[in-house]
């Protein structure tokens, strides 16, 4: 034989001596020593390895603790068990991890550390406080093809103490494991399990690594109590390995028994799950386990064997309870098999490999492609037939499990049917039949595309105009037809962006072939003639191309706008070109601006404003900004137009009422409020604001401050908002007053409490006649109606003692602060 194991059961030194003696395995140069001790000191585990390493140096040892030892047909407890294995020409290495690392870390090391070109297995023990799977996890990052065998260290006593060791010492919360690299040895592995999945699938709601809190929304005890209803915790350890969960991995079940109840509502298993995995209950029949047991065996030693290892779990171990042993009666008393009972298997399923709980699972070794293991496969399990009623409900629970889930299947196949369909029908354009924009922005996301050619028809309104709908809608159909054939004949994707908006993408030509393939196009275009009603109808198309793949849309849509502008007919994008840099531009501070929204980084800063007749703070106005991601202050200057532009504005407006009024029922000071005349015209901004209001501490601190006034078209509406909102004691305020021609007039119509003086009058008082004498105008007129005046732009002494003299109420600039956010407020009062 070239692998021979030998399996000794430890009872001293001297008769180790003897055996190592008697079998002559000293002379061996290749040899591999797993050591399973039931027994847990871990002075007696250390004592032996010494002896070990003492006697046979050259040996590579892996050990763990157990919940039960294996030796060839019969199990063992609290007992020590050494499997020594002998090779030919495999070579070994042993290694052991014991550090703060996560346990996907301990695996990824694992794997770079130990697998060669020619290793075949890892053999790889781990303790309790590992998470199995995202250990293996690790390991299949770096390489998914070795087979990895083992498992979870034991206990025999659940107070017990669970330790891994290897030839250099005994460790607690740490891995060992052995690679077996040769060019000549066969490695096969197999597992049973046998637990059927039982009704449909539920959803894992909430989790956190190894707890459970949810499943379908519900708590976990809740949910295990619907099914399996044990009473307490204690009835848990009774039925936790006959009904465990079965955790949906590729494409078959892992069990996970739950092996506690936590704080009322949780239950904790024996791995990570995550949120959003599948799971069934599982149910177990003695009589089934049993005869996958066989079947395993039979399977298994069909491939080339020499030795054997088994590694099996308590929990199934627990579940067979005193027919455990039955388990393993196929093998013989010289059957060259060791191995013990775990906390949970290390098992390869289709080349991928999974933690497994209740599994008994199999590593058959051998450099002898002709060698087979001997068992008796000729078993008749009937004669341990165990007729307690549950194999006839296992039968029954399978038979209905099977028809739920195959429903479920099917109800999932439609359901997927149903969802091919819409998306289908949302990424194709109604009335042309291609693919529209949403699919283009899908194709283009995904990055398989560095080529796009954006298509305009020319003056296509004028041919709606004068044609009338339907004929439109016609041509875009023919253009349309047309457009495909062309783009299917010469490997290229067609879209319909919108209205008269065509899109043609690629990946496969070069760019200077993809430009010759559009020009062409452009010409197959302008040669057409399209007939309707007798009328012949032909067609222009101006194109935009970009020929990158980073913003490849927004390229190819400014080399559109253009060419439009300059009236070409095609155009590159080309950055040396500037091409519409005030539209990239607007582009990407439309993006800051959303983000800024989505991120709750508008931020209101506040400007105090000064009673001019008592010389301190009395007031603040507060100012937009948006808050970078850098921390940077950004001033509204740079977005507040683009924001109107591209439908943004509300969404600013709502983020600063709502910041706002936080401030002002936070501090109590006056706070004037900016509103355009758009938000006034918005109900949605005046039910927030009526909304606002009601809540509101001190609604009389809060002044309205109306900006672009001039542009107000319904004086009535307006009207109205002013009535609402002075119900509630608040104020308002008209910006920028004195600029324009119909300021007096409106004023007179509206019922307001300050008037603001525009900056631009202001910032000139001290040395432009004109404009001191437009400030005394609107002064005296103020005061007329009773309305307060303030000074904008109020930037030096000599503007402030000009303003005072022209008796304005009230003044703000940078001459007093400039603005300043919340925290800094109780600085000026």
């Amino acid at each position: 034989m070239k692998v021979k194991t030998y399996n000794f059961k430890y009872e001293g030194n001297e008769s180790l001596k003897q055996y190592l003696r008697n079998n002559d395995i000293v002379k061996h140069s290749n040899i591999l020593i797993q050591l399973f001790s039931g027994i847990d000191q871990k002075e007696f585990i250390e004592e032996v390895i010494r002896n070990l390493v003492s006697l046979i140096p050259q040996a590579k040892i892996i050990g763990a603790t157990t919940a039960g030892e294996i030796l060839n047909n019969n199990m063992l407890d609290k007992s020590c068990l050494i499997s020594i294995s002998v090779f030919e020409k495999t070579k070994i290495k042993t290694l052991v991890l014991k550090d703060e690392t996560a346990d996907f870390d301990k695996g990824v090391k694992i794997a770079r550390q130990l697998i060669s070109r020619n290793t075949k297995v890892i053999i790889s023990f781990a303790d309790v406080t590992i998470d199995g799977q995202d250990f293996l996890d690790g390991i299949n990052a770096i390489n998914d093809s070795i087979i990895i065998a083992g498992g979870i260290a034991g206990k025999s006593h659940i107070p017990d103490n669970s330790y891994v060791f290897t030839e250099n010492g005994v460790e607690k919360d740490a891995v060992v494991a052995a690679a077996l690299e040769s060019d000549t040895l066969f490695v096969s592995n197999g597992s049973t399990f046998n637990w059927v999945p039982i009704g449909r699938e539920h959803i894992i709601t909430e989790a956190n690594g190894r707890i459970i809190k949810s499943i379908d929304h519900i708590s976990a005890q809740e949910f295990y109590n619907k099914y399996i209803h044990p009473n307490s915790s204690e009835e848990i350890e009774h039925t936790r390995e006959q009904f465990p969960l079965m955790i949906k991995r590729n494409s078959g079940y892992a069990g996970r028994p739950v092996l506690s109840y936590l704080n009322g509502t949780e239950i904790l298993i024996s791995s990570r799950i995550e949120v959003g995995e599948k799971i069934r209950i599982g149910f177990g029949d003695l009589n089934r386990v049993l005869e996958g047991s066989l079947e395993t065996f039979k399977k298994i030693t069909e491939n080339p064997g020499e030795s054997l290892f088994i590694y099996s779990c308590a929990a199934r171990k627990h579940f067979l309870k005193k027919r455990a042993l039955i388990e393993l009666l196929p093998l013989n008393d010289d059957s060259q098999t060791g191995g013990f009972y775990t906390y949970g298997e290390f098992i390869n399923i289709n080349s991928d490999n999974i933690f497994h709980t209740e599994t008994m699972s199999m590593l058959l070794l051998s450099e002898d492609i002709n060698a087979r293991i001997k068992i008796n496969k000729e078993l008749d399990y009937n004669s341990h037939y165990i007729n307690d009623g549950y194999s006839t409900l296992y039968n029954f629970l399978k038979t209905i499990g099977e028809e739920l889930h195959q429903l479920n299947l099917t109800l999932e196949e439609k359901v997927e049917e149903k969802t091919r369909e819409l998306e289908k029908k949302y990424h194709t354009d109604e009335l042309t039949g291609l693919n529209n924009r949403s699919k283009l922005l899908i194709d283009l996301a995904e990055g398989k595309y560095d080529k796009l050619a954006i298509i305009d028809i020319k003056s296509f309104n004028d041919i709606n105009d004068f044609y009338g709908n339907m004929v439109g809608d016609a041509v875009l159909k023919d253009f349309a037809k047309l457009l495909d054939l062309y783009c299917k004949k010469v490997g290229l994707n067609s879209y319909r962006l919108y209205s008269d908006l065509f899109a043609v993408i690629d990946n496969e030509k070069s760019s200077h072939e993809f430009i010759e393939t559009i020009r062409f196009l452009q010409n197959v275009i302008h040669n057409q003639c399209l007939f309707y009603e007798e009328g012949k109808i032909y067609l222009g198309v101006t194109i935009g191309v970009a020929l990158r793949e980073e913003s490849l849309f927004e390229n190819a849509e400014m080399a559109l706008h253009y060419a439009k502008k300059n009236k070409k007919a095609f155009q590159i994008y080309n950055e040396t070109l500037n091409i519409y840099k005030d539209i990239k531009e607007n582009i990407e501070w439309t993006k800051k601006i959303k983000e800024a929204i989505s991120g709750n980084r508008i931020v209101p800063f506040f400007q105090p404003i000064v009673d001019n007749r008592l010389r301190t703070v009395c007031k603040y106005e507060a100012l937009i900004r948006i808050l970078g991601e850098d921390g940077e202050i950004i001033p509204p200057y740079f977005f507040l137009e683009i924001a109107k532009k591209a439908g943004l504005y509300k969404g600013l407006t709502i983020k600063m009422l709502e910041k706002t009024f936080e401030v002002i029922n936070r501090t109590g000071y006056e706070i004037s409020i900016n509103l355009a005349i758009q938000d006034i015209e918005s109900q949605e901004i005046r039910e927030l604001i009526i909304g606002k209001l009601e809540k509101a501490k001190s609604p009389h601190n809060i002044v309205f401050e109306i900006v672009e006034s001039e542009g107000i078209e319904d004086f009535n509406e307006v009207r109205m908002f002013i009535k609402e909102i002075k119900k509630y004691g608040s104020k308002i305020a008209i910006d920028d007053f004195g600029t324009g021609y119909s300021n007096f007039s409106y004023l007179m119509k509206l019922n307001v409490d300050y008037i603001k003086i525009d900056g631009s009058i202001i910032k000139n008082i001290h040395r432009d006649k004109s404009a001191e004498v437009i400030t005394k105008t609107i002064v005296a007129f103020a005061k007329e109606l009773g309305i307060a005046t303030i000074a904008e732009f109020v930037a030096e002494e000599e503007i402030y003692d000009k303003i005072t003299q022209l008796n304005v109420d009230y003044s703000q600039g940078y001459y007093f602060s400039k603005p300043v956010q919340e925290n800094q407020l109780e600085l000026y009062t």
